[in-house]
């Protein structure tokens, strides 16, 4: 079962469990196989290799921000753990968009590679989805149960509820491991591989019973949470933003107001986090109803290749949602933004730094060498001959 961010099929790659693309795109006509073929080329060959390259970078960036000892907060824990995840989620897809099973002139390496890389991207983006869930909740504690949130709300909770939610998305991916395997097959003394479907893959119970309790647990259940949570915090911040826009007509301002409106500018980044991540992630829930309509009404195989080539454009999405999250930190929260100047201002200090310290050292080497030199020659004058037949025993 290739799954993308949310836990969905991946339709992009594979219509039916047991369908591979060249099996799916014999069954489309030749103009609709045509059409099919220019999206891929445009998505997976053009657009995600750009974009997946620049959220690769921003995430590294975050990663290296959000882990400054400035940034230190329980908040903070998760965006970094989503970063780390993003990032390698980016990675892995990026992978796949050039390495493909269907690809014959390729080494023995690259069809083990793939079949892995597609659960490694699984597991990395289904740890994103409840990682979202896991701060939105917690802001909604921190917002709305302040008392409660001083206590539950702690780095070190953060960190062992990330490794917690990560090793819960490990056991829930983990038997995607045993869904393919690599065939060797020898014809006119030349070997080839072709990645198929195990009998473990292909029985009725898993195919089932183990997809719609994925399809359940990494987009059902976190897009219920995340509705009623998110919707609880963006009515939290439509008061707080009523509150202080009437107190600023008093003119009351101080510490604790400035210190509430940081927050609530983080609670508005967060949410805004969240709202993006729906909009990009909702058009697979959507997708996944209607092809288990069409599925269910034998109607799949005419309506393939609409199937097909949504399936990209919502794969494109989701790569952008993962890959968006620099531009939203940036914008939102002034904390970030200075603590990211500082951060490669101190860099950039330290290399010039470097740089005019070497130069320093090698003009006193200069001068040094000039002020020996002359206190031997004065030497040599005082000491006569004594001292330059002395330097020919040297």
């Amino acid at each position: 079962m290739t799954t993308s961010i949310t836990g969905l099929p991946n339709i992009t790659e594979m219509a039916f469990n047991a369908t591979t693309n060249e099996q799916s795109t014999s069954l489309l006509s030749e103009k609709t196989a045509e059409s099919l073929k220019v999206t891929r080329l445009v998505v997976k060959q053009i657009l995600i290799p750009i974009i997946a390259t620049a959220g690769i970078i921003g995430n590294i960036l975050n990663i290296i921000v959000l882990r400054n000892r400035k940034m230190r907060s329980s908040t903070n824990v998760y965006l970094s753990a989503l970063a780390v995840c993003d990032m390698l989620y980016l990675i892995f897809t990026l992978t796949l968009s050039f390495i493909h099973c269907n690809t014959a002139d390729q080494p023995k390496s690259a069809f083990h590679f793939v079949p892995r890389a597609r659960v490694f991207s699984d597991l990395f983006g289904n740890t994103a989805v409840w990682l979202t869930v896991a701060f939105t909740i917690e802001r909604y504690i921190g917002v709305c149960h302040p008392m409660r949130g001083k206590v539950w709300c702690t780095v070190g909770k953060a960190k062992i509820l990330s490794v917690l939610v990560f090793g819960v998305s490990l056991v829930n991916t983990f038997p995607e491991f045993f869904e393919m395997e690599i065939v060797e097959s020898f014809s006119n003394g030349t070997t080839s591989y072709s990645c198929e479907q195990t009998s473990f893959g292909k029985s009725e119970s898993y195919s089932i019973g183990y997809y719609w309790w994925f399809v359940t647990f990494f987009t059902f259940v976190p897009f219920v949470f995340l509705f009623v949570f998110n919707s609880v915090l963006i009515k939290s911040v439509w008061k707080a933003s009523k509150r202080r826009h009437q107190l600023s007509n008093f003119s009351v301002v101080g510490e604790n107001s400035r210190q509430q409106s940081e927050q609530h500018k983080v609670t508005t980044m967060l949410i805004t986090v969240v709202l993006i991540f729906l909009l990009c992630q909702l058009p697979w829930t959507v997708l996944l109803m209607y092809r288990t309509y069409l599925d269910a009404n034998d109607l799949l195989k005419s309506q393939m290749t609409f199937i097909l080539i949504s399936g990209n454009i919502c794969n494109l999405l989701v790569i952008m949602n993962a890959s968006g999250n620099f531009l939203l930190y940036s914008y939102f929260s002034s904390r970030f933004r200075r603590t990211f100047a500082k951060v490669f201002c101190r860099w950039r200090k330290i290399h010039k730094t470097s740089r005019g310290s070497t130069s320093s050292t090698w003009k006193s080497s200069r001068y040094a060498s000039s002020s020996t030199a002359t206190t031997t020659s004065s030497c040599h004058s005082k000491r006569g001959t004594l001292s330059r037949s002395s330097k020919g025993l040297k």
